[in-house]
């Protein structure tokens, strides 16, 4: 099936069929997976990068119930956002590959208190996460001429250098620390970039992507899975509470010898084979080669997959990786879950914001939100902090 034909193959499915199947499972849950819960006074903000040039690249944050909204300016475009687990009302923000740069954000005062760059002959591949107790953070990072993909321990507090590993693998870029709390499972891309040819990649003909378990400690590889397509590149991954990793890809079509639809999400579990999701076939292909955010919702054991260049996000459950659904937003990237598990949460770069209700994924069309002048840009995170001023 071609491209051009993707607005008649997408309109063979019904959304009210697949979800009329994800109702069905909603009803065998328990009755406290579906309840709000109990109000405090905290508020709830979305955080994510924005900007579409240097002049306005930076962080914005946007209450959940409310108007608030604040920004910080950066001089470089921010990728993905991590919040400090010593320090919870503040936030990481990493550079967008290739990058060097990353700054700790005050969210109450919406102000940058410290930044750190990578070493002289590397860049950041813009993400990272913190050890469990809060003392390390983890970035992905890769050597400026071969490639060679890295993790680089810091000091959370200071950021000082403490240690890196090698990554076992060319452009790592997200990675999660696992449910032991040992463990890392990484995103090793496969792609060469440098920053004199900007997000070109160099190694097309012989890049090889995997997914990568290491341990936190001593950065010993553990274990490694691939996709039977050499030229779909794992970028992207969640975690969910037992130990599950969602995957999310995208494919380097041009150097590609069929036009086949090709699978670009995934669900492993260690010691087992990756699994594939790969129907249905219209939906698959209206993702247009490309997943740019995934995120899991644990309650439910549902999935949800971004595509900007598709314009939709699809859902599929991660156990019997059955299809649930999909939600049409220009340009959607941003995407995280809400702070009482019964929202997915939806960013896309006109600065608009929209949820849909985990348990049938129908929008809450009096919820949207949209901030002028602000373009969200890939990631989205939900943080919870005591109230605050706008």
């Amino acid at each position: 099936m071609q491209y051009s034909k993707f607005n008649s193959a997408i309109a063979l499915f019904s959304r009210r069929r697949f979800l009329t199947g994800f109702s069905a499972l909603a009803l065998t849950l328990p009755f406290s997976a579906k309840v709000f819960s109990v109000q405090t006074k905290q508020q709830e903000w979305w955080v994510s990068a924005q900007g579409r040039d240097k002049d306005n690249y930076g962080l914005a944050m946007q209450g959940a119930r409310t108007s608030s909204l604040k920004r910080v300016h950066s001089s470089f475009r921010g990728h993905g956002v991590i919040q400090h687990p010593i320090k919870p009302n503040k936030v990481l923000m990493l550079a967008r590959r290739p990058g060097r740069y990353g700054v700790e954000v005050d969210l109450p005062s919406a102000a940058v208190k410290k930044h750190f760059t990578c070493a002289p002959q590397r860049f950041l591949q813009g993400h990272g996460c913190f050890s469990k107790d809060g003392s390390v953070l983890y970035t992905s990072e890769s050597e400026l001429h071969s490639g060679k993909g890295l993790i680089v321990l810091r000091d959370s507090l200071s950021y000082e250098v403490l240690d890196e590993f090698d990554s076992h693998g060319v452009g790592p870029h997200e990675l999660k620390l696992m449910p032991d709390g040992q463990t890392l499972v990484v995103a090793n891309g496969g792609l060469h970039t440098h920053p004199d040819s900007g997000r070109t990649v160099l190694n097309l003909a012989t890049m090889r992507s995997t997914l990568t378990y290491l341990d936190a400690r001593t950065g010993a590889l553990l274990e490694q899975q691939q996709v039977p397509e050499a030229k779909a590149s794992i970028r992207h991954l969640d975690v969910a509470h037992d130990g599950t990793v969602v995957i999310a890809m995208q494919l380097q079509r041009a150097t590609m010898d069929h036009s086949n639809v090709v699978a670009l999400s995934a669900v492993h579990r260690r010691g087992a084979p990756i699994r594939l999701v790969t129907k249905p076939d219209a939906v698959v292909e209206a993702m247009n080669d490309y997943i740019g955010s995934t995120a899991v919702n644990n309650q439910y054991r549902v999935a949800g997959f971004a595509s900007p260049r598709g314009n939709l996000v699809a859902f599929w459950h991660i156990d019997t990786l059955r299809f649930l659904g999909y939600h049409a937003f220009h340009d959607a990237c941003g995407l995280t879950v809400s702070a009482d598990a019964t929202h997915f949460v939806l960013s896309n770069s006109r600065g608009e914001i929209r949820q849909l209700r985990v348990e049938d994924l129908e929008e809450e069309r009096c919820l949207r939100q949209q901030a002028s002048g602000l373009n969200w840009d890939n990631h989205l995170i939900s943080i919870t902090l005591p109230e605050m001023g706008a």
